[in-house]
């Protein structure tokens, strides 16, 4: 049954191109990428730990994401509609409703004046610097702080560009990474977005998010910082982040959760990249994670351009945790998790 429900909605984009492809205002776009993870953990059921959400399947074969894109622009509107399956589907997802859990984008936008735009539906969030399109990101899998902050928003969005070097979004939001409200009695969710570019290959990017995550009747307001710079020159980059969030916790105070993150790339050979990746998360209250955790991640990759749009990636991955956190098999527990992946994307 999801079967042929996966094959209807990837099926009815395709026939809605086929009767408007001459139309230069309509585009199709895909994104597919496999892989192969070795948790040397050798988690029980192949699942790695839960504070991953993109290539989070150990020893088997996957997709992290396939997904099949239509997009319409003339003058002063615009959309998009995306469909998608995979792991990243199949687990950021997971509390939607089914039919949701298929959809990556669908949104509708109208220009209100000159470089002003408003946007509603389900949207890339502004937050962080790494997206579901792994090929744009420097790393083959997510840094802990993107795997549990948001990748899209549903809502409304106004963005304005108020020079080629600084844009300005505003977000009214369903709550935190939501196609559906969770709660009737929570409120809308509130964001902000700046991104400045001061100079060629520079990014100085804040966004935040505010908003009612507890369970009625009981609020637990929320409020999130992000922020990064990035840097590109000639062969190398740096990415240097950090995310910081406190939440009200009823009848015992204030809780806090940080994350940091830094990588460094260099391309040889004008094609071959490697990237390393330093970084640490902290959530002693179990706000975000599932349990309480105080985590340290060393990862490093080694992309092989085939094409222009087609990669292959290879990543060693290691995370630490002061107590014994990670899963083996027989229910036992150890201070850390090694895993080895690799994957091959392909964008048209």
């Amino acid at each position: 049954m999801k079967f042929l429900l996966t094959l209807f909605l990837f099926g009815s984009p395709l026939w809605v191109f086929s009767q408007k492809g001459n139309s230069k205002n309509l585009s199709i776009s895909g994104y597919l990428e496999s892989y192969y993870s070795y948790d040397f953990n050798q988690p029980d059921e192949n699942k790695r730990p839960d504070f991953l959400y993109n290539f989070a399947r150990h020893n088997e074969f996957s997709f992290n994401l396939a997904l099949l894109k239509v997009t319409y622009e003339e003058g002063n509107i615009r959309s998009s509609f995306a469909l998608m399956t995979g792991n990243y589907a199949q687990y950021n997802l997971q509390n939607e409703p089914t039919w949701a859990q298929f959809v990556n984008e669908a949104s509708v936008g109208v220009r209100i004046h000159n470089k002003l735009w408003l946007d509603v539906g389900i949207m890339p969030s502004h937050i962080g610097f790494e997206s579901w399109y792994g090929m744009d990101c420097w790393h083959l899998s997510r840094s802990l702080m993107a795997e549990n902050s948001p990748y899209f928003l549903t809502g409304a969005r106004l963005s304005y560009e108020f020079n080629p070097k600084l844009d300005l979004v505003l977000w009214a939001t369903n709550g935190w990474q939501n196609v559906q409200r969770q709660d009737r009695s929570r409120g809308i969710g509130l964001g902000i977005g700046i991104n400045h570019r001061p100079v060629e290959g520079l990014v100085v990017n804040y966004s935040n998010y505010v908003g009612n995550e507890g369970l009625d009747p009981i609020p637990a307001w929320r409020f999130f910082n992000n922020f990064y710079l990035q840097y590109e020159k000639a062969d190398w980059g740096l990415t240097l982040g950090t995310d910081y969030g406190i939440q009200e916790v009823t009848f015992i105070g204030v809780k806090e959760w940080y994350g940091l993150t830094a990588s460094i790339k260099k391309t040889f050979w004008e094609k071959l990249v490697i990237a390393g990746r330093a970084e640490y998360y902290s959530d002693p209250s179990a706000i975000i994670l599932n349990e309480s955790m105080k985590i340290s991640g060393l990862s490093a990759n080694l992309d092989f351009p085939v094409r222009d749009k087609a990669l292959i990636r290879l990543e060693a991955r290691q995370f630490i945790s002061p107590k014994a956190d990670f899963s083996l098999p027989g229910a036992r527990f150890s201070k850390g998790n090694t895993a080895i992946t690799a994957s091959f994307a392909v964008r048209f």
